[in-house]
């Protein structure tokens, strides 16, 4: 695994936390996240699509269980079509 920085590794662990115990609704907290300066949702999306990308790589690996396989095989597909359409290209770093 690469080498991550200590703000980024306390905010994974705190999202984890919160997501864990602490969300009240996925979907209004998407929303809220999208409420901001436009500079700052462009840079949250940037952290969304790290998710998104890590979760297709580990399904094509096959490291899943039936907890994560569902967001895993839809992010899966999300990559692959974006990449088809020409709109995203998997980051190399």
């Amino acid at each position: 695994m690469d080498k991550i920085n200590d703000r980024d590794r306390e905010f994974a662990l705190e999202f984890s936390r919160f997501v864990n115990d602490g969300m009240c609704s996925a979907h209004r907290t998407g929303a809220e996240l999208a409420n901001d300066h436009r500079y700052l949702v462009n840079e949250k999306f940037k952290v969304v699509m790290g998710f998104i990308e890590q979760l297709a790589k580990d399904f094509k690996q096959g490291h899943y269980d039936p907890r994560d396989e569902w967001a895993c095989k839809l992010a899966s597909e999300m990559i692959e079509s974006l990449e088809e359409k020409e709109l995203y290209y998997v980051s190399q770093d």
